[in-house]
């Protein structure tokens, strides 16, 4: 894992740092300080890909975790103890998502934490707090509950994994409608960068003012507003259900 995301890391800062450049490029014409653009861009996008693939890996897991909590039920409407219960579902996950699955490896963590003799309701909220989902947590939570109360441990799986399939789909919806937005966002992304480059090429020397003087203050400035606009575009777009 830590091979995995000093790769992670490692990309994010060479389009960062690459990204970076240009801006310094554009905005100051100057190598010193498209070399200190490329660094900040790139630590902070390196960071920012970490962040972005604990993301994914948090999505992949959520979705796999609504099949194996239909595995679980299913496993203890046939008769099996909430423990084999979780044997048999990572069986399944095994069969649909693969060995390497995220969800396959967790569950057969969660196992072995069992073969020591550890309670289920406790192996299970480890897993949850490692992963920091909040439909995992959620259901962890009234999981121990309750196993404590002997509650009805098939009635709360099946709920649980209705209500997270309920989720996923509408998540999907919500990025499917807004994807037209999303791609026009980094459209108008692009476009400021696309003027200065355009009035390199065709009107040398026209934008000569703003890297003299007081007009590096007025790049600043400008460069910062264009930041912000891109930050908030990213936002915006981001709706979490």
């Amino acid at each position: 894992m830590r091979k995995k995301g000093g790769w992670i890391f490692g990309k994010g800062f060479c389009f960062g740092f690459l990204k970076g450049g240009i801006l310094g490029l554009l905005f100051y014409k100057n190598f010193a300080v498209l070399l200190f653009c490329g660094l900040l861009f790139g630590a902070i996008s390196g960071f920012m890909e970490k962040r972005k693939e604990r993301k994914r890996q948090q999505k992949e897991i959520t979705d796999q975790f609504r099949e194996g909590l239909q595995g679980i039920s299913s496993a203890l409407s046939a008769g099996y103890s909430i423990e084999n219960a979780f044997s048999q579902a990572k069986g399944e996950l095994a069969l649909l998502y693969g060995e390497e699955a995220v969800l396959v490896q967790e569950f057969q963590w969660i196992e072995k934490r069992l073969e020591l003799n550890c309670p289920v309701e406790e192996a299970l909220y480890e897993f949850a707090e490692k992963w920091e989902t909040e439909d995992i947590l959620h259901f962890a939570k009234v999981f121990q509950t309750a196993k404590r109360t002997g509650g009805n441990l098939i009635s709360i799986t099946r709920s649980t994994a209705e209500k997270i399939g309920q989720k996923i789909e509408v998540k999907r919806e919500i990025d499917t409608l807004i994807a037209g937005k999303r791609m026009e966002g980094q459209i108008m992304n692009k476009i400021p960068l696309a003027i200065i480059l355009y009035f390199w090429i065709c009107s040398p020397g026209f934008l000569d003012c703003l890297y003299l003087g007081t007009g590096r203050l007025v790049s600043t400035i400008l460069l910062l507003f264009y930041l912000l606009a891109y930050y908030w575009s990213e936002k915006i777009s981001d709706i979490r259900v």
